[in-house]
């Protein structure tokens, strides 16, 4: 016969009140179930748990050892319901998100913000890159999911679109042509420029639009991310195309922004790996994204 988890209630809670018949009343049953329960656990014990004295049962010496054990083992099985239930209610779970520095003072919070109030109890931790294929990289390594502009070179990525926006022309607010509605590569042939580092996917389109009309810029300045290419036109050293749609809210002041022509469209896309599993809490991460940006995964 093997010990119950029915007796060891049994058995701890008439320690606890002294009476049979107060723990029946607890444990909602009658006086002779209890009374079995622990007789069958003296039987299975080999030792005898209780003596009587008066109207209230003692328990033996060997009964005192047996509680100890008893009472560390119940111990270790509340820590293992209380973990169930941390994972169920995904309780001290961290989703990981590394962005660029484009999304990241945007969308990024907006997504994390989004989530926490399907579920508060998740840390989220937002990491800034500023290159695209080492957030693609790290998206593979150990970040649950990436928000960037895709490289689409990686098969082992997928990719969700989340908003698509324009480039726009961003000049000193005191340039001639800061006033202007519309600004083409023309319309900037001889200016100081303030480009993105090569490597960079976006400085790639913006140099096809320019070679395309057949127009030079004076390239002095080169930043690698688009803050820093904001602080540049900002302090008057240039103007600059620019992948910060989503962050006109955080222009410089000393800026402005102007349409440029030819279209130069970007989306914000969300990445993760499909070498790995989602975990329940980046599953539940991606259909919140889906729900909010129902957009075709490409």
């Amino acid at each position: 016969m093997k010990i119950t988890l029915r007796q060891i209630d049994a058995f701890q809670t008439l320690i606890a009140s002294g009476t049979v018949t107060k723990t029946a009343s607890i444990l909602g049953t009658s006086q002779p179930a209890v009374s079995r329960l622990l007789s069958d656990l003296e039987k299975t014990a080999g030792f005898k748990l209780f003596k009587r004295s008066g109207r209230k049962l003692e328990p033996t010496f060997e009964a005192r050892l047996f509680f100890e054990e008893v009472a560390k083992s119940m111990s270790g099985l509340q820590r293992i319901e209380q973990a169930a239930q941390n994972i169920r209610d995904f309780n001290h779970v961290q989703l990981r998100l590394v962005s660029t520095p484009s999304f990241a003072p945007t969308l990024a919070p907006l997504l994390i913000k989004k989530f926490s109030k399907r579920h508060p109890n998740v840390n989220v931790c937002l990491d800034v890159q500023s290159d695209d294929e080492r957030i693609e990289w790290m998206v593979l390594e150990n970040q649950s999911f990436g928000l960037a502009v895709s490289t689409g070179s990686n098969r082992n990525i997928a990719t969700h679109n989340l908003i698509s926006t324009e480039a726009v022309c961003l000049l000193p607010a005191s340039h001639h042509l800061a006033d202007r509605k519309n600004i083409s590569p023309e319309d900037l042939a001889g200016e100081n420029f303030v480009s993105y580092l090569e490597g960079s996917i976006f400085k790639a389109d913006i140099d096809k639009a320019f070679n395309k009309a057949r127009v030079q810029r004076l390239t002095r300045y080169e930043g690698k991310t688009t803050g820093a290419i904001i602080g540049m036109v900002g302090a008057g050293l240039g103007v600059s195309i620019i992948d910060s749609g989503f962050g006109s809210g955080s222009f410089d002041q000393r800026c402005a922004a102007v349409p440029f022509t030819p279209s130069i469209p970007y989306t914000a896309e969300l990445l993760w790996s499909t070498q790995r599993g989602l975990s329940a809490i980046q599953n539940e991460f991606l259909e919140m994204v889906r729900d909010e940006y129902p957009n075709a995964d490409s």
